[in-house]
């Protein structure tokens, strides 16, 4: 099972970082040459906004990083392996993932994707898992979960990814997780618990790597809402009620259901 790493040509820091981590625990990966934002033609930032967005209008840089993805799936998609792990250039990874990188045996035969990185907010999947490797558990994934940073994916669900993104309108990580989406709505998505990866933002306060899609997405997101003590007012009120609506909603989940809401940790 080949590993693939995104990495922009000019982000050697980044580079040396992946080497540094995966060199650690004796596995090897093969750059695929990220698409620059700043080189976008006319053509790929129309391609990137074709539809009308469920979240936001994608700036240059989370088009770029749709388009580098999909240069993996490219790979994945004429691989003579049946699974390709894909990774951004800013993960970290836990304990005995070489366990984990390092063979597809413990992959269900029906996925078209897995996650295998961990981030803060909750996400529902499936209280049942389908499978163990090296002290953790794959949890069907039952909601769109926040992240790119490193997942598997099939062939055929490369295949189907492809056909499907000649055009697109949503940020990756939602297009590809969202149960509610039609070009991936189908495909069983899966959750690794504990997550033997992470990115930097979630793992640490002060940011080495670094994250400029992340300040453009907040840039974005921020558009036309109050400011100053107004904004910090309202949002600590919607932040109450938002915890109270998820405590409840949560229980209930719990009870009624087979699905379970968790917050995935990195191991």
């Amino acid at each position: 099972m080949k590993t693939l790493v995104i990495n922009l040509e000019r982000e050697t820091a980044r580079l040396a970082h992946m080497r540094k981590v995966f060199g650690e625990q004796g596995l090897d990966f093969t750059v695929v040459k990220a698409v620059d934002a700043k080189l976008l033609s006319p053509e790929d930032l129309k391609a990137g906004r074709t539809g009308k967005p469920r979240f936001y209008e994608l700036g240059a840089g989370e088009i770029a990083c749709f388009l580098s993805h999909r240069k993996c799936w490219e790979i994945a998609a004429q691989s003579e392996d049946a699974y390709t792990i894909i990774c951004e250039d800013d993960i970290f990874l836990g304990e005995n993932a070489s366990a984990i990188f390092g063979d597809a045996s413990w992959i269900p035969a029906d996925a078209g994707v897995v996650r295998l990185e961990a981030c803060r907010p909750k996400t529902l999947i499936a209280k049942a898992a389908v499978s163990t490797v090296a002290g953790r558990k794959v949890h069907p994934l039952r909601l769109a979960h926040a992240g790119s940073g490193a997942y598997v994916v099939s062939r055929d669900a490369a295949v189907r990814l492809l056909r499907e993104t000649t055009e697109f309108c949503d940020p990756l990580d939602q297009f590809l997780y969202s149960s509610e989406e039609p070009a991936t709505g189908a495909l069983e998505k899966y959750q690794m618990v504990p997550a033997p990866a992470i990115q930097e933002v979630f793992l640490r306060k002060d940011k080495l790597l670094g994250s400029s899609l992340l300040d453009e997405r907040y840039s974005v997101q921020s558009t036309g809402k109050p400011r100053g003590v107004g904004k910090k007012i309202l949002r600590e009120i919607g932040r109450s009620r938002k915890k109270i609506a998820r405590f409840f909603a949560n229980v209930w989940t719990y009870i009624t259901t087979e699905n379970m809401w968790v917050r995935v940790h990195f191991k």
